[in-house]
C-alpha cells in the first residue's frame, strides 16, 4: 500500500484565500481547494477577480509552492512567464553546478551553433552520450520532449546516463528559453 500525504486542512485552503483578497483580487473570482490528482491545493483565478500582471508578485507570494492557473489563457501564460524569471536564475546555477559535477560542462553546444530546435536536440544527445536522434525530440521550435519510447534499447540504459542526459536538458531549456517534455510508456491522450 502506498501511503499519500493526508488532505490540507481547510484553514491552508482560507489563509490562501484571505492573501488573494489581500493582494487585491476580488471575492468570488477565484477559488483554492485541494485536488487530489494533483496532491496540492489548485489555485484557479478568473478574469472576474480582476488580476493583473501587477498581481503577479503578491499572487505567487500567496500562493507558492501550491498550483495557480488561471482562467484565462493569455493570463496564465504570462503568469508562467513570471513564475519562470524567478526561477530561472537559480535553475541555471544549479544545473551548471550538475554539469560540472558529472563533467560535461567544458564544450557545452551553444544555441545558436545549430539551425533548428531538431539539429540542437541531436547535439544535445551526443554531448550527453547518447546516439544523436534516439532519446529526444523537437516538437517544434520551441520545446523539446524526451521521448524514448520507441528507443529498444531504453530498458538496458542505467539511470545515471539518463539523469547525464537530463541535466544537460535541463540546463539548456533554462539558458535558452525552450520548453522541455516528458513522454513515457503511455503516451498523452489526445
Amino acid at each position: 500500500m502506498i501511503d499519500t500525504p493526508s488532505e490540507p486542512p481547510a484553514v491552508q485552503e482560507h489563509i490562501i484565500e484571505q492573501k488573494l483578497l489581500e493582494c487585491g483580487l476580488k471575492a468570488g473570482g477565484f477559488s483554492v481547494k485541494y485536488e487530489d490528482y494533483l496532491q496540492s491545493i489548485e489555485i484557479i483565478i478568473t478574469p472576474e477577480a480582476g488580476a493583473t500582471p501587477e498581481h503577479f508578485g503578491c499572487i505567487h507570494e500567496a500562493a507558492f509552492p501550491e498550483v495557480v492557473s488561471f482562467a484565462d489563457a493569455e493570463m496564465y501564460r504570462r503568469y508562467m512567464a513570471y513564475v519562470d524569471a524567478l526561477f530561472r536564475p537559480q535553475m541555471l546555477a544549479d544545473a551548471e553546478a550538475e554539469l560540472k559535477k558529472r563533467g560535461l560542462w567544458d564544450n557545452f553546444p551553444a544555441r545558436d551553433g545549430y539551425p533548428t530546435l531538431a539539429d540542437y536536440a541531436r547535439a544535445l544527445e551526443a554531448h550527453a552520450g547518447f546516439a544523436p536522434g534516439t532519446m529526444l525530440r523537437a516538437e517544434d521550435s520551441e520545446r523539446v520532449a524526451f521521448d524514448p519510447y520507441d528507443n529498444q534499447q531504453f530498458a538496458a540504459i542505467d539511470f545515471e546516463r539518463v539523469g547525464a542526459l537530463l541535466a544537460v536538458l535541463v540546463f539548456a531549456s533554462a539558458r535558452n528559453g525552450f520548453s522541455m517534455g516528458f513522454i513515457g510508456n503511455d503516451k498523452v491522450r489526445e
